[in-house]
């Protein structure tokens, strides 16, 4: 079972600090991990989350809370400048945002790391708490292609949740890291049970 992190205390908002994959996309196994059929398909597709996340709640998602802020390269998370290949000395952004249903139900808490110099129009979507960032993002042109990075157990609330990590590119450049943590009480967290040693009921 992967190891659970206790969120940051300084943020509502904490996701795990950095990347125990560094961008080979190998979640399979990890994956595989999670119980309902659901959730797998969730952290397993490589396109926009938010539809998804609308088809499973049968509501409208948007933008409940979202902050912005400039921050260097080496004190991002640990891997995120490796994944962005982004030098000590670059600026990046990050985004800070909460997806929630039409009823008021926080649905995800989504922190992305990127490189606003890649793209102007990028750097307004980044910046904009009306919508989510990827349908922005590919509605100026940009953050069509994802790589999946992780997958695995954060915290909710001192829940095991759901959680996926992947990189967004901005034609062959990597744009951004985006990280999802998704609230446990819709999105379920459950691990498959392990199976009993051979000769075992």
């Amino acid at each position: 079972m992967p190891t659970l992190t206790l969120p940051s205390p300084r943020s509502p908002e904490a996701l795990p600090d950095g990347f125990a994959a560094t961008g080979t996309g190998e979640t399979g196994e990890e994956l595989d991990r999670f119980a309902h059929t659901c959730t797998r398909l969730l952290l397993g597709t490589d396109g926009l989350t938010t539809p998804l996340l609308e088809a499973w709640v049968g509501s409208a998602v948007s933008v409940r809370r979202m902050s912005h802020r400039p921050v260097s390269a080496c004190e991002a998370p640990a891997g995120t400048a490796e994944l962005l290949k982004a030098g000590p000395d670059e600026v990046l952004l990050e985004r800070r945002s909460v997806l929630a249903a039409s009823d008021g139900t926080d649905l995800s808490r989504n922190v992305v790391l990127a490189r606003p110099s890649l793209s102007a129009a990028a750097e307004q979507c980044l910046t904009d708490p009306t919508a989510p960032i990827g349908r922005m993002l590919q509605a100026v042109g940009t953050g069509w292609r994802r790589t999946i990075v992780e997958v695995g157990l954060h915290t909710w609330g001192g829940v095991p949740a759901a959680y996926k990590a992947y990189l967004l590119w901005h034609d062959e450049q990597p744009l951004a890291t985006i990280t999802e943590l998704f609230n446990p009480d819709v999105v379920p967290a459950a691990l498959r049970a392990p199976l009993a040693p051979a000769g075992r009921s």
